[in-house]
Order: C-alpha cells, then structure tokens, then sequence
C-alpha cells in the first residue's frame, strides 16, 4: 500500500545504501509517521533490515 516500484534516478536504500535501481523488489514509499520519502532495496526488505527515518527518527522493519 502506497509502495512503487523503483524509478530510473537514483534512491539509495536506507538500511545498506545500496542503488536501488539494480535490485529486485526495491521500493520508494512515504514515511508512515512524517511522510518523507524512503527508499528499500528488495534484499532489505526479504530480510527485514531495520531502517530509520532521517528526519523524524520512525523506525521500521
């Protein structure tokens, strides 16, 4: 819900900085608490990496 898949510029995953853009499954979503945008590569997501939002500090799975 609210997930895209990943676009051609580059987004930097949040959890391992890695290009998003190269990476299966990756996603660009609104944060849920302050809704600035971040960025998961599908390895991070598969695994559960923690990530924290860099401008309120929400953080995820």
């Amino acid at each position: 819900m609210g997930e895209k898949r990943a676009e051609s510029k580059s987004h930097f995953c949040l959890s391992c900085g890695r290009d998003i853009s190269v990476i299966k499954d990756s996603v660009i979503f609104k944060c849920p608490n302050c809704d600035t945008e971040i960025a998961r590569c599908g390895k991070c997501r598969i695994k559960g990496a923690e990530y924290t939002c860099k401008v309120c500090g929400f953080v995820g799975p």
